[in-house]
């Protein structure tokens, strides 16, 4: 018989990572839950306040750097095929699903520079675009840039069956309530995956990575979701079947919920109530955790 594990988190896992604003309590005021047609007219209206964007819109603090935020709608000509979504170096996205047959983006430019007039002007000339068929943040120089920066941070209401090829290099990506097929890709993270259905690929390099199902079993063809080097989070409703993979090679390991464990592998390797499609959300050299939602 395999080993039960149940363990408390313990005081020196490396779950500070976790810090990230995709990560917020539920009462934070960064965080990405239900942001409505109120949060949008208030958004719209108020550009410079963090409350429900993953990005902030200070200058963190740097001397002689002002930072500058606007929001604005984009019209998106929604078709049914994938919705591709490029974030470029340093922008980001949170992609949720809705009860509606349409596409709604709104994003906000950050931009930061010696002097208010500069900034403006930098904001000025950043501008999404639709490339291809999907979007990519544009805009006048190198993004990273030490004296002069900007990004941009895309909200995305899609229908709740859609598929998606998401991908950002360090900006933060986010997915919710969401079912279709998924390609979704990033370097530096953070990523957030919550609520979803499907068939789902997910990679990132370096975290961290955040998935959250529920139910009581995958709907679709499952989920495959890995973090090189990030610490990973995992969170399950109590009474949850799959075929589980989960688990790291190279990390310590926080167990806050009862799992059967085969660790002959590199992973735990284990079935979860009466089974199911395959639940594959690993890393290879992070922290992991898992625990009941």
């Amino acid at each position: 018989m395999r080993p039960l594990i149940r363990l408390g988190l313990t005081a020196g896992l490396a779950l500070a990572a976790f810090s990230s604003p995709l990560f917020a309590e539920q009462d934070s005021d960064w965080t990405t839950d239900h942001l409505d047609d109120s949060w949008v007219e208030h958004a719209l209206a108020n550009p410079e306040k963090d409350r429900g964007w993953c990005q902030s819109c200070r200058n963190n603090g740097r001397e002689g750097i002002v930072s500058h935020c606007e929001v604005r709608p984009f019209t998106f000509p929604y078709a049914k095929r994938p919705i591709a979504i490029d974030g470029g170096q340093n922008s980001g996205m949170t992609v949720m699903g809705w009860d509606r047959d349409s596409v709604r983006i709104l994003y906000r430019v950050m931009t930061r520079a010696h002097t208010e007039e500069r900034a403006r002007a930098i904001a000025a000339d950043v501008q999404l675009a639709l490339s291809k068929g999907g979007l990519l943040p544009q805009g006048p120089f190198d993004p990273s840039n030490d004296d002069e920066w900007w990004a941009v941070e895309i909200k995305a209401w899609v229908p709740r069956a859609s598929d998606l090829v998401l991908s950002t290099q360090n900006g933060p990506l986010a997915v919710r309530d969401v079912r279709g097929r998924m390609e979704i890709s990033s370097t530096n993270g953070p990523m957030s995956l919550t609520d979803l259905a499907g068939a789902i690929e997910a990679r990132t390099e370096n975290g961290p990575l955040h998935v959250a199902l529920a139910g009581s079993r995958w709907d679709g063809k499952g989920i495959d979701a890995e973090a090189q080097n990030g610490p990973l989070d995992l969170a399950l409703p109590t009474s949850y079947s799959a075929h589980l993979v989960t688990g790291t090679i190279n990390g310590p390991e926080a167990f806050d919920y009862a799992i059967e464990s085969n660790r002959e592998r590199a992973w735990i390797n284990t079935t979860l109530g009466k089974g199911g499609p395959l639940v594959r959300v690993v890393t290879i050299n992070g922290p992991f955790h898992i625990g009941t939602r």
